[in-house]
């Protein structure tokens, strides 16, 4: 009954490729840049009616720079 039947599972002009590798990852974010500015005061003795003064510089500081990006992935074999 069923004798003379056939079945495609795919079309004939069908074929499987494989494509390039996909692009790489993005790099890291730059690291934070903390700085602080510590200035202290040491005063030795009895001290009346006098006037204290502290100047203390700038603090500066340069955030670490971002990670490389990831590798791009593996392309297939045709």
């Amino acid at each position: 009954m069923f004798e003379d039947q056939t079945v495609d599972l795919l079309p004939a002009r069908t074929t499987l490729q494989a494509g390039a590798g996909g692009a790489g990852g993005a790099g890291g974010r730059g690291g934070d840049a903390v700085a602080a500015s510590v200035a202290a005061i040491f005063v030795q003795g009895n001290v009346s009616d006098s006037t204290l003064t502290v100047e203390s510089g700038p603090a500066e500081a340069t955030g670490g720079d971002g990670g490389a990006g990831g590798a791009g992935g593996a392309g297939g074999d045709d």
